[in-house]
């Protein structure tokens, strides 16, 4: 009788211990197979996308100066392209990244994965287990919300026709 409910005991505190996660993976699977989406290359995308934040943000800062032309009388052969106006194009085009970037993680509706997503790429880079103590979860729940925070941000994500989601019939097609 004793060694029944000792195992009762530890089968409960075994489930409390694991209920979070198990509900998230419930939810997950659940989720993947009702959801046109894959969630794994979604997930990769938005990783790309933030990943790239940091140096367009540094390219955005820097300042493109017009200058007059030269008028020396020497003949020259045209160039092909405006260097200029490639230059302020390419400046413009790191702004809006940047902005789209940080509105994109502002519409995120859940607080610990909008703070997520700011520390991890948008802050000062600093080490991962720092954000991971700081974060208070352990280090497989960092990663799980780090993803379950790149998938929000992904399906937030305005640019293009589904933003950053990968259509899972999509994919199976170009694997073949």
């Amino acid at each position: 009788m004793i060694a029944v409910m000792l195992f009762i005991a530890l089968v409960g505190v075994w489930f409390w211990a694991n209920w979070e996660r198990s509900s998230a993976q419930v939810r997950k699977t659940t989720a993947s197979a009702v959801s046109p989406w894959d969630y794994e290359a979604s997930v990769a995308e938005a990783d790309n996308v933030l990943e790239d934040y940091r140096r367009r943000k540094q390219r955005s800062r820097v300042k493109a100066s017009i200058q007059s032309p030269s008028l020396d009388g020497m003949p020259r052969s045209s160039s092909i392209g405006n260097v200029m106006e490639i230059k302020i194009t390419n400046r413009l085009d790191d702004e809006t990244y940047v902005e789209v970037c940080e509105k994109t993680i502002e519409c995120i509706e859940d607080d610990a994965r909008r703070n997520i997503l700011r520390d991890y790429y948008i802050k000062r880079p600093i080490a991962v287990e720092l954000l991971i103590a700081d974060s208070g979860y352990s280090k497989a729940g960092y990663y799980i919300a780090l993803k379950e925070a790149l998938y929000a941000f992904a399906s937030i994500w305005p640019v293009g026709s589904h933003g950053l989601l990968v259509n899972k019939s999509r994919q199976t097609v170009d694997k073949r």
